[in-house]
């Protein structure tokens, strides 16, 4: 069994430097916060679970067909990364995407209906889909209430922060390995 995803990965060193500056900032009034490292940082559109290795050509094949061909053969869709935002009052910090989010849905549609049609993979039963990149965690049991206010207003002072122009230009299939250092991401490539 293969721990995997598919996601679009951050491939903008602009985008990172910024994002790290931001996440220096925040860490500050929040020493517990766990920061995702920028190389992990990418764009989730389906999470899978544990997938039979069978599978993953198979899944890999759907994505390169249905949607890297017919989307991404020429140019990258380009989006801006701005407004901070936070899931689960601020146990999960993220950026959200602006512009286009009708695309990022559509793939998510297509990549949806063709794994359930074709390899019986049970569709994600969530209805708002909210295209973000998860940049930080934040343990409930580790929150310093002592600055937890600063922290709260530092990211509420950057809702609306622009950090730069993030290019779609390849859907992958992802392995995630879990370790006690955090998770290792790696393409998966048939």
């Amino acid at each position: 069994m293969i721990r995997s995803f598919i996601a679009f990965d951050l491939e903008n060193e602009e985008i990172a430097r910024n994002i790290s500056i931001f996440l220096q900032k925040i860490l500050k009034h929040q020493p517990k916060l766990k920061i995702v490292k920028v190389e992990n940082i990418h764009l989730t559109i389906k999470f899978l679970g544990n997938i039979n290795e069978s599978v993953a050509p198979k899944i890999y094949n759907i994505l390169e067909n249905k949607i890297n061909k017919r989307y991404f053969s020429d140019e990258p869709l380009i989006f801006k990364l701005k407004k901070v935002g936070n899931f689960r009052k601020y146990s999960i910090i993220w950026i959200s995407i602006d512009g286009y989010i009708d695309i990022i849905q559509e793939i998510k549609d297509i990549i949806e209906d063709e794994l359930f049609q074709k390899l019986n993979i049970k569709k994600d039963e969530r209805m708002d889909f909210n295209p973000h990149l998860t940049i930080a965690r934040l343990n409930k049991k580790k929150i310093d209430y002592n600055t937890f206010n600063l922290f709260k207003n530092e990211i509420k002072n950057h809702k609306d922060k622009e950090f730069g122009k993030f290019y779609l230009q390849k859907i992958k299939l992802k392995k995630s390995i879990l370790t006690p250092k955090g998770p290792i991401y790696s393409d998966m490539v048939f």
